[in-house]
């Protein structure tokens, strides 16, 4: 009678030192079969998730120029409203001095 050892995690079969030869043989192809499919499956999720990882990368360094672009954008309205509030309050400030309004705001 085969002795039915098993590995505890994966359950691959396990020679025995009671077994016949031409049975373990068979037990232990059996377990490389196991390992190799075991083996491709890891591979498989590996380069699914390489795929998967350099995705999100591409996606973030776009993500990345598009917030730079819209900062810039952002720094140049930024820009132009500080010029034309310094330029009305510049206005504002002469025509006080002055007494009079001079300078339409």
């Amino acid at each position: 009678m085969t002795v039915d050892n098993k590995t505890p995690h994966q359950q691959y079969p396990l020679p025995h030192p009671t077994n016949q030869l031409d049975q373990d043989v068979l037990r232990l192809a059996e377990a490389l079969k196991a390992v190799d499919s075991n083996v491709y499956a890891l591979l498989q999720a590996d380069k699914s998730a390489n795929e998967a990882r350099e995705t999100l990368k591409k996606a973030l360094e776009e993500n990345d120029k598009t917030l730079d672009a819209k900062l810039t954008t952002l720094e140049d309205k930024h820009e132009t409203q500080v010029e034309a509030s310094t330029k009305q309050a510049r206005k504002h400030k002469l025509n006080q001095l002055l007494g009079e309004s001079i300078f339409p705001l």
